[in-house]
């Protein structure tokens, strides 16, 4: 290191230079990153989709989830199962091991399901494998209407998809909402019958009808000619005319049982924006992609085709790029305010604006060797990696600190200038290079944790890294050169001063009378770690912090099957009400059968929070019975899912279903007697009365069917079949088969429907049961959440009361608490964060204790680690933050942090003590490090002063628990560590070998005094 500094001061051209290459390769860096709200994650989960067509909850789970469970479990990788079970569909997600190759474990899972194809039922789909990762939520999405009432739908799929699907940044184009048109062939119950015919037998008949078959070639003079055989029937005139062979053999037409004509369907989803109807078109991006320059690619795109087309509205109603550009934005002010406050610190102290300048200049050439290194790492510009450069921006200037005092020390003994910064940096490299050590070795943990925090927080802790390491090399070059270049003066005579001697003074009287009082000092010490613990015990703790982005999600929940037309019904209620709140800027509604979901975002100048708004709105349907509503505020850091549900919630789960259901009916009733309850539900409904097929084998197999092929037959006849398709003007159309509604309304209609010619009474007979809507599993056990919807101001006395249901109520033995996926995330994401800490820990102990060469001296150090908790712990509580993954960030920080003030403090006891008594050198250490501890320590803090007050808005927010747990750790760990560091150092070195020894030997002739009469008796 000391040859790095005689070189740089030997050739200052050479340097500049290299500094002026610094900022040409730093800035264009910068240009080249990519912007993005978070890091790239990889989250390890699957879904496996499988539709089974007819089936009920229970037979869904018995017959398709229960074999999959069953195939998935037995992979390698596969860390958790949960699983959902509904009429129709199956779903199956698999949560993987974080360091499982996501590859690998997609080939395993796609074997394995083609091997239990065959154990699912005939009429069963083949499953599908859906890929869970951040790029697949959409980072836009578009409105599309039209002026003149022509088709929006067929007009996005023909002319915009294209278009989209063509951009290389684009990944997926999903449409929604509008009305596909298809040839309705409608048929006629009573004529069928009298021919003989069923749905299945003219579904072969029209399939047959239309096809192209190669026959060949055949030579013509010098050309071979391809031969083929076709018959078309593309348009309704020759469907119509299909002929169709009766059971008596005659032949007839499709017209003469069925209505044919062009017709467009029900719809599978309707979208709304602000009541309008509308198509919505929304596009995720690829992996490799900046959502940045994808959205840009997008809106380009669609602003042509805008002007392409006079009669198409389109409007954005969901843009990522502007959350991004925000959060950089306001995250970037904070940080050049940073930058701005440490340099006035240093003002204050140094009293010299070169000096000033000298150390202030390590901030911004730190910041841009740090940009090239996460340019060459591959690191995008986002909230963590711009929130590593905020916390590192006040500890930047630690090490040119030290130097510059050590500089003027030197140049008091030097005259000369170079002479002065060649010894002032020698005599505190080793000091400033163990500092930074520490604290740059908290983060390598994180370098080596998997899982999620992992995934979210190492850039944070390696642009630290990157920082801390790029400011060190900038003090022991760019400052001494400097100091030589620019002959700073030391101010002597400033105010600051007069007031450090003062302090100075106060501090000599009131540390002597704490040495004399050590057991108070360490007595009272401990009980304000106790109550740190015990704050922190009453703070709310969550995974990640909510950030108000004025944007709120209702979902709403219904019976599943119920049909799209009838949620389109009774949803309006629900958007009429979010369309009258004054507070609302715009809304997005799309619905479903079974579901609908209304994306609203608030104006700007709203009169309310976020949080009030979604509090009113709860009030406000309180009474709502026909269907399930979840009212949440949402954010773009809450991966796919609301932040904040609006309820409490207790999950149990059991082996045994039936005991499951008993359970939440009795936790739903006692639920209801909660005072601020408003309304009660569970994610797997209410139970229903259901109409079930009971098919006799015997009698079907007489008939020639299985129980199987009837119940095929029969879904057809009831939900209709697709019977082949149409191609006109380029474009492929269904055509579809029914029976008119009302046909089959009542059992008797029921019994009386045909399956292959035979009447569905001869072989089956009908029961009513009742059958739960859903069934939900966690690794093998049927669990249930029960949710109680309220307000936010009631959720955590409720979430309490919710708790004690599980001793106080008398639940089947075989139930108990259950821990949902979204639980057993967090506590991962905690305990690789614990483990985190833990092994900072450990490698700050080796550090220091290399550095002392002593174990005593770095395990007393350490000890401005806990104390520190007592005014970060203290700080987020008075603060009404709740304390997060990033909160226990800005403890992991804490742990490299902290100990530098110890370490200055110590090793300058250690030196005062080869001349003075150990009492005079605990304070004068004191006295003489007050400056460059504040110094160090009022940096940082003044720079992360914004955000801890959440300047910068809403995105603030993220980095705002983070900076609140350093500051109020740095403030409690300085005055500790200058009032009771020395009372403990005092208690294990101030007292002699001699001494100690014959306190031993006094306490070991006691104990035997004591145990002679015990002996005697």
């Amino acid at each position: 290191m000391n040859r790095l500094t005689r070189l740089v001061l030997k050739r200052p051209v050479s340097t500049l230079l290299a500094v002026l290459a610094l900022f040409v390769f730093g800035f264009s860096s910068l240009m080249g990153l990519r912007l993005e709200l978070m890091p790239d994650m990889e989250m390890p989960m699957k879904i496996v989709y499988t539709v089974y067509p007819g089936a009920d909850s229970e037979s869904v789970d018995d017959l398709v989830t229960s074999i999959i469970e069953d195939k998935a479990g037995s992979l390698s990788g596969v860390k958790s199962i949960t699983s959902r079970s509904m009429e129709n569909v199956s779903m199956v997600l698999l949560q993987y091991d974080y360091d499982q190759n996501v590859n690998d474990a997609y080939l395993d899972l796609r074997a394995a399901l083609d091997q239990v194809k065959g154990d699912l039922p005939d009429d069963a789909q083949d499953p599908m494998i859906i890929e869970m990762n951040m790029d697949s939520m959409p980072s836009i999405s578009y409105s599309v209407s039209t002026t003149d009432g022509t088709d929006a739908l067929a007009f996005v799929k023909q002319d915009v998809v294209p278009e989209l699907e063509a951009l290389s940044t684009v990944a997926q184009v999903t449409v929604s909402g509008g009305q596909e048109q298809h040839i309705k062939v409608e048929l006629n119950r009573d004529e069928m019958n009298q021919y003989g015919l069923d749905m299945n037998s003219i579904a072969q008949y029209m399939k047959a009808s239309d096809f192209t078959i190669p026959l060949g070639s055949v030579d013509q003079g010098s050309q071979s000619i391809s031969v083929i055989s076709t018959a078309d029937t593309d348009t309704v005139q020759a469907l119509r005319k299909i002929p169709l062979r009766t059971a008596t053999g005659s032949l007839i037409q499709l017209s003469d049982v069925a209505d044919v004509e062009w017709t467009v369907k029900d719809a599978d989803s309707i979208a709304r924006y602000n009541g309008e109807d509308t198509v919505t078109v929304s596009m995720t991006k690829n992996q490799s992609a900046s959502t940045i320059g994808m959205v840009n690619s997008v809106k380009e795109t669609m602003n042509d085709i805008q002007e392409q087309n006079d009669n198409i509205v389109v409007a954005a109603t969901y843009d990522a790029s502007d959350m991004i550009m925000e959060s950089l934005s306001s995250v970037g002010s904070t940080l050049a305010l940073g930058v701005i406050l440490s340099m006035i610190v240093l003002f204050i102290f140094f009293g010299d604006w070169k000096a000033s300048i000298i150390v202030g200049c390590s901030m911004p050439i730190s910041l841009l060797m740090t940009v090239i290194v996460m340019s060459m790492m591959g690191f995008s510009l986002n909230i963590m990696t711009l929130g590593g450069l905020v916390i590192a921006i006040g500890m930047m200037v630690d090490s040119s600190s030290v130097v510059i005092e050590s500089c003027f020390r030197a140049n008091d003994r030097v005259p000369d200038f170079s002479e002065a910064a060649l010894q002032g940096t020698t005599e505190v490299v080793a000091s400033i290079v163990a500092s930074t050590i520490t604290t740059v070795v908290v983060y390598l943990p994180l370098c080596f944790s998997g899982g999620m925090t992992g995934q979210i927080f190492m850039q944070l802790g390696l642009t630290i890294v990157f920082s801390m390491v790029a400011s060190l090399i900038s003090a022991i070059t760019l400052v001494p050169l400097f100091f030589k270049l620019y002959k700073p003066t030391q101010k002597k005579e400033l105010r600051l001063n007069v007031f450090l001697d003062k302090i100075k003074e106060k501090y000599d009287h009131v540390e002597r009378k704490l040495l004399h009082k050590k057991k108070t000092c360490l007595l009272t010490a401990v009980l304000l770690l106790v109550a740190s613990f015990w704050i922190l015990s009453m703070t709310n703790i969550v995974s990640m912090p909510t950030m108000d982005e004025g944007m709120i999600s209702v979902t709403a929940t219904f019976r599943p099957g119920t049909r799209v037309e009838v949620v389109n019904e009774q949803i309006v209620q629900i958007e009429d009400l979010v369309a009258a709140d004054e507070n609302v800027e715009s809304y997005t509604l799309t619905a479903s059968a079974g579901s609908a979901t209304i994306s609203a975002t608030l104006k700007d100048d709203r009169k309310m929070t976020t949080q009030e708004v979604v509090d009113q709105w709860v009030q406000d349907t309180k009474n709502v019975s026909d269907m399930q509503l979840d009212i949440t505020m949402s954010s773009s850091m809450s991966m796919g899912s609301s932040t904040t549900g609006s309820g409490a919630t207790l999950t149990v789960g059991s082996v045994n279903l039936e005991d499951v259901k008993d359970a939440s009916e009795m936790i739903q009733d006692a639920a209801w007697n909660i005072p601020g309850v408003l309304n009660v539900s569970t994610d797997a409904g209410a139970s229903t009365t259901q109409l079930r097929v009971v098919v006799d084998p015997l009698s079907a197999m007489s008939h020639g069917l299985t129980p199987t092929q009837v119940g095929g037959m029969l879904y057809s006849t009831l939900s209709g079949t697709k019977a082949m398709t149409v191609t006109s003007d380029g474009e492929e159309y269904d055509v579809d088969l029914s029976f008119p509604e009302g046909t089959y309304d009542n059992a008797t209609q029921l019994l009386d429907t045909e399956v292959a010619g035979v009447p569905l009474s001869e072989m089956a007979t009908l029961e009513y049961t009742d059958a739960a809507q859903t069934i939900m599993k966690m690794d093998g056990k049927y669990t249930v959440t029960v949710s109680a919807t309220c307000l936010s101001d009631d959720k955590a006395d409720i979430q309490d009361a919710m708790d004690e249901f599980l001793n106080t109520l008398d639940l089947p033995d075989s139930v108990g608490e259950a821990e949902t996926m979204m639980d057993k995330m967090q506590d991962d994401m905690f305990g690789d964060m614990g483990k985190a800490i833990a092994m900072a820990l450990f490698l700050v102990f080796l550090v220091m204790a290399m550095q002392f060469e002593s174990p005593k001296f770095s395990l007393m150090v350490m000890l401005s680690i806990p104390f520190s908790l007592i005014g970060a712990f203290g700080l987020v509580f008075l603060s009404g933050t709740d304390f997060s993954m990033v909160g226990l960030m800005g403890v992991l920080t804490l742990v490299g942090t902290v100990v530098n003030n110890g370490i200055l403090y110590v090793d300058g006891v250690n030196m005062l003590r080869r001349r003075m008594d150990i009492e005079d050198a605990l304070i004068e250490s004191g006295k003489t490090r007050l400056r460059p501890i504040l110094i160090t320590t009022l940096t940082t803090i003044i720079s992360m002063t914004p955000s801890a007050l959440g300047i910068g808005g809403e995105s603030a927010v993220m980095m705002q628990g983070m900076a609140l747990v350093i500051i109020g750790g740095l403030v409690a760990s300085t005055l500790l560590i200058l009032l009771l560091m020395p009372v403990f150092y005092l208690m294990v070195y101030g007292t002699s070998k001699k001494t100690r020894k014959e306190r031993w030997h006094r306490f070991y002739f006691w104990k035997k005094k004591k145990e002679v009469p015990q002996e005697q008796e």
